[in-house]
């Protein structure tokens, strides 16, 4: 039986968005696995993870520095450190997660 394309990669993307990842079709294609299964028929199809931490505020910070563990923990990473002097956001590249210099920290009034 001839697997149809007409399952997305994921519930909210229809392409893949990374080099190293297969379109699903592609991925399920020829595995014992697979064989006898309905990808279109498969639940639950979940969020791409890119997205879901896409729509995670930024962490406002005091500070001139930032640190993530990814929760910590084995469910984490290792930790990372970031300057954040520039005033711009940045993303852990292990999470994704975003960490920003709060331009309002240290100016209250006496």
């Amino acid at each position: 039986m001839l697997a149809l394309r007409t399952t997305s990669v994921s519930l909210n993307r229809d392409k893949v968005w990374s080099k190293s990842q297969a379109e699903k079709y592609v991925a399920t294609t020829g595995h014992g696995a697979f064989e006898q299964t309905n990808m279109a028929l498969q639940v639950p199809k979940p969020v791409a993870a890119i997205d879901l931490i896409a729509a995670v505020p930024v962490t406002l910070v005091a500070g001139r520095r930032a640190s993530c563990n990814g929760g910590g923990g084995a469910l984490g990473h290792p930790r990372v450190f970031f300057n954040l002097d520039d005033g711009q956001a940045v993303a852990c590249s292990y999470c994704g997660l975003k960490y920003q210099k709060d331009p309002h920290a240290g100016h209250g009034h006496h």
